[in-house]
């Protein structure tokens, strides 16, 4: 029922409303910025959960199983609203989305502290946001008790979904950049969609399949080298090839890793997760889908993204 009415709504509303109103709800967070300078400081949120992984490669989904557990709750879904005020790309030369630990300042600390307990209250925070990837150190230094949830995906597959949300425009766009994607065709000009990644101008010729294999890279080798640094007790991770075919037996270890009861809720969700993809879907999951959409633009990014899928368990293609 859920499902049918948000599909009305996308048939009946447009798409400059529904923005319009998402951003409003999104932006209720920032009412803790100036209550920040004024209340006592808020401690560190208690083992928070951070989904991670190159989107899209179902994080979304995960991120929606986890959140039918009465334990945890999050910020709109994505917490662009903690981390995009003293953080956008346009305020550091454009260079990209990465941060690191150095970059915390003590008056986001107290904002993002105060705005999580605010709209979390007294249950577990859980977070998944395309950029954090990327932000592995600048987390850790924010939340020294967070576990790490890294869902990771094979290239052929991750990089045809980022090509589908791409072509999606304006779904997915993040930026507007000051200098333009020129190797795009008609999709040409200045709009990036997901994580700005570092080396982004060296892409400003690239066709969208290089681009979509660069930011596959990027933000895998972002995780794993962040994976140097974590506790392995906080490090968990899950291929998106399991989360497919046993949802059901995947949600449960997640639960049991995270100490989260196993919630019939949960348990629910996951069971109908084939039949219910999450709202940032654009078509149905289906073996080498990739084949069919973009066999020939993906078969010529695969020897860029043979190394960093070895690094992630996988023989690539």
């Amino acid at each position: 029922m859920r499902r049918a009415v948000k599909a009305l709504v996308r048939r009946l509303v447009p798409f400059p409303i529904r923005r319009a109103v998402w951003r409003v709800r999104r932006n209720v967070p920032r009412v803790a910025q100036p209550l920040s300078l004024a209340l006592p400081r808020a401690q560190a949120p208690e083992r928070p959960i951070f989904v991670i992984g190159c989107p899209p490669a179902g994080t979304s989904a995960l991120l929606q199983v986890l959140l039918r557990s009465p334990e945890l709750r999050s910020i709109h879904n994505e917490g662009h609203i903690l981390w995009d005020p003293y953080h956008h790309p346009k305020d550091r030369g454009w260079e990209s989305d990465a941060l690191g630990a150095e970059d915390v300042s003590e008056r986001e600390r107290a904002y993002i502290y105060l705005a999580v307990r605010m709209f979390v209250r007294n249950q577990r925070f859980v977070d998944k946001t395309a950029e954090n990837c990327l932000r592995i150190p600048y987390l850790r230094e924010l939340f020294p008790s967070a576990t790490f949830l890294f869902l990771r995906r094979g290239a052929a597959g991750n990089v045809n979904s980022l090509i589908e949300a791409w072509k999606a425009r304006p779904r997915f766009v993040k930026y507007r950049l000051p200098e333009p994607l020129e190797g795009l065709g008609d999709m040409s000009g200045n709009r990036w969609s997901f994580a700005l990644i570092p080396g982004w101008r060296q892409l400003r010729s690239a066709r969208l399949e290089e681009i979509c294999a660069r930011q596959y890279i990027a933000n895998n080798e972002a995780a794993l080298d962040g994976r140097e640094g974590v506790d392995p007790s906080h490090w968990l991770e899950v291929a998106y090839e399991d989360l497919v075919a046993s949802p059901v037996e995947t949600a449960e270890r997640l639960c049991g890793d995270l100490g989260l009861v196993f919630d019939p809720a949960i348990e629910e969700y996951a069971a109908a997760l084939g039949s219910r993809p999450s709202s940032t879907t654009l078509s149905a999951p289906r073996p080498d889908k990739w084949k069919q959409q973009n066999r020939e633009p993906i078969e010529r990014i695969l020897p860029l993204t043979a190394p960093i899928e070895r690094r992630l368990g996988y023989e690539p293609l």
